[in-house]
């Protein structure tokens, strides 16, 4: 059998955004591959049928996605950059029953949350700055003749550089002409929006004010017979999704923050007619969604709920483990499918259920569960039949506190016992994130290269409740003493990990850990630190949530809690650092700056210390799991020498 090669990256099919059709039975989704000749992802749309289990591609443009089906089930909605010579998105119209797409509209903003009213409307956002024509399409000024004005933060966006002041707003269109009319009875920064079943009203959510409440989003519901809106609940609820379950009621996920970012959301039911708010099932007290860890996505789900019958239907993370559970507006909640490994996205009509799913050995395929039953309805990733891989083997340590951590291991591919293999510990970024069933490729490709894997949720993952994630004002703490206890029973109980041989990687998080273990433990032998924190002093000032984010993760703001910023830096502990440090950074990083990277490097190189930077530009935060795929390549050869330079002599 042959081996996983780091070059297979190129080879990953990735699927996402499903959408059943009004009949139950035929389907639309986006499926992602990559172009290794073009460096370049390709993104198309293809439709199947539950039924005969057949799937077709529809579109060829290449950047095509996002598709939002009429309510007819005739036609989709979908958006593309498919003309290199376009400034901005374009909205096309597909003609389900024969011919090609029109091009409705381009705009410079792009669409987002692209919803029907009827055959001939649609409701739309798009960004633009406060003032600004959202229908011109002039080139910005070139390099050498811009320049940014900044009155505002935050006022740079990972992925998107410079914000300018661009907002969300909200737009009705004419798709015979492409006719466009601001909505305006919603303003501040709109980020979704949700029609209701008979498309007489829109729950819309909006951030209105990003610079003094830059997590709190509200909910309004805004009646399109007479253009009012009015708001739902008051400032101590903020809202991240909702879903209608009639005309009248809807389910939401809120959030009062009470114990900061690691406060699980929970799900509010709405009477519109009454005007009230229930809290349903807050003891759940599980993250709403899949927050496990993948490199081999792509493609963003359309959504983690759907309302069917009365009832809400989510993704949960539980531990590892996706569950699809179900809710009714008192609370009762039913688990409806326990995920292989990771559900992605889904959608559900009568008794069919829609997935997308990966397993730690598998990456995403989509498939149908009927009765309990399931079916896989794609083989986009056959290729990987017959490959040697590393299932990874699970384990539970009780941490020195008794909280139990969970764990994993992950054999190299040609182990023989008997042996000793040099190992490197993963660490996930969020901090509130999980590993579990997710499929990941970095993983593999140090296995199929004789490095044992290990990876665990220390505190402040998701999955395990919101007392175990609040790390708040602890960082380097309760977390770094989980990881190091982890590691020493896996030394204790696997033979063939080689204590003198450990490595230690990870990213965001994941990589303020890895610079915060090699300044407090000489345990480790290399390790590479990947988009990370090193000040968060630093962080606080020049990243796109640094203002907000910093202050509640380490205890206050930096003029009253200085300290609390000082003593949770790794930066500070350059002087302990022994270990051979690689540095990975993208310079358009605006979730962690480069700078980050940076200091700790200098600092390690003025002490004297090993330390190698290897810098990715016109890259950002994404760099591992949607960089460009020879940057991708880059970044993970970079991780291999590095690592087999110092474990493997």
């Amino acid at each position: 059998m042959k081996k996983l090669k780091l070059e297979d990256l190129y080879k990953y099919s990735t699927v996402g955004d499903l959408h059943i059709f009004p009949d139950g039975e035929n389907f639309v989704f986006v499926r992602k591959t990559i172009d290794k000749k073009e460096n370049r992802y390709e993104s198309n749309i293809w439709s199947g049928n539950m039924k005969n289990g057949k799937v077709r591609q529809l579109t060829r443009g290449g950047k095509d996605g996002s598709p939002a089906v009429s309510p007819d089930g005739k036609s989709i909605l979908f958006v593309s950059r498919r003309d290199k010579d376009a400034k901005g998105s374009g909205l096309y119209l597909l003609p389900l029953e024969g011919g090609e797409s029109r091009l409705v509209k381009t705009l410079k903003g792009g669409f987002s949350s692209v919803s029907w009213i009827d055959s001939e409307t649609i409701l739309f956002i798009t960004k633009h700055a406060p003032g600004e024509d959202p229908e011109k399409m002039e080139e910005d000024d070139p390099p050498e003749k811009k320049v940014y004005e900044i009155d505002k933060i935050p006022f740079v966006s990972n992925g998107v550089g410079f914000t300018e002041n661009r907002v969300g707003r909200l737009y009705k269109m004419k798709l015979e002409n492409g006719k466009m009319e601001p909505v305006e009875a919603v303003g501040g920064d709109i980020e979704n929006i949700v029609v209701s079943p008979e498309r007489k009203r829109v729950a819309v959510m909006t951030t209105e004010d990003m610079e003094k409440r830059p997590i709190w989003s509200s909910l309004y519901i805004l009646d399109l017979q007479n253009g009012l809106a009015k708001r739902i609940g008051d400032e101590s609820l903020s809202f991240y999704h909702c879903q209608w379950s009639s005309e009248r009621e809807l389910f939401a996920v809120a959030t009062d923050f009470e114990k900061g970012f690691p406060t699980n959301p929970f799900i509010v039911h709405v009477d519109l007619e009454s005007l009230t708010l229930n809290i349903v099932a807050r003891e759940l007290d599980l993250y709403l969604g899949n927050s496990l860890n993948s490199d081999v996505r792509g493609v963003s789900p359309n959504t983690s709920m759907k309302v069917m019958e009365g009832k809400l239907f989510s993704l949960v993370t539980a531990g590892s483990q996706i569950k699809l559970i179900s809710m009714d507006k008192e609370g009762k909640i039913e688990e409806i499918a326990v995920s292989l490994g990771s559900i992605d996205c889904f959608d559900i009509t009568g008794e069919v259920l829609l997935l997308s799913e990966m397993t730690t050995i598998e990456p995403l395929e989509i498939y149908s569960f009927v009765k309990g039953e399931r079916k896989k309805l794609t083989n986009f990733n056959s290729w990987m039949r017959g490959l040697k891989l590393s299932k990874p083997e699970s384990f539970e340590v009780e941490a020195s506190d008794g909280q139990e951590i969970e764990g994993w291991i992950m054999k190299p591919v040609d182990f023989e016992e008997g042996k000793k293999y040099p190992a490197v510990v993963e660490i996930h970024g969020g901090p509130k994130t999980a590993y579990g069933g997710g499929y990941v490729h970095e993983f593999q490709t140090l296995a199929s290269e004789g490095y044992a894997v290990i990876y665990c949720n220390p505190r402040g993952s998701a999955g395990y409740g919101t007392d175990f994630a609040d790390i708040r004002g602890h960082y380097g703490e309760r977390d770094f003493e989980d990881i190091m206890e982890i590691v020493e029973y896996v030394i204790n109980e696997y033979d063939f990990v080689d204590e003198d041989r450990l490595g230690v990687t990870g990213g965001s998080y994941g990589g303020f850990m890895t610079n915060w273990i090699v300044g407090h433990t000489d345990a480790f032998k290399a390790a590479v630190s990947q988009r990370s924190i090193s000040s968060w002093i630093s962080f606080f000032g020049t990243t796109d949530i640094g203002y907000f984010f910093a202050s509640d993760q380490t205890g206050g703001d930096f003029f009253d809690n200085l300290e609390g910023y000082l003593r949770q830096s790794p930066l500070m502990s350059a002087p302990n650092v022994v270990t051979p440090i690689l540095f990975i950074h993208s310079l358009e990083d605006y979730r962690c700056w480069v700078p980050e990277a940076m200091q700790f490097f200098t600092a390690l190189r003025y002490l004297g210390k090993e330390a190698k930077m290897v810098l990715f530009p016109k890259e950002n935060h994404e760099l591992s799991r949607g960089g460009l795929p020879v940057h991708r390549e880059k970044r993970l050869r970079a991780i291999l020498e590095w690592f087999d330079s110092h474990l493997k002599i």
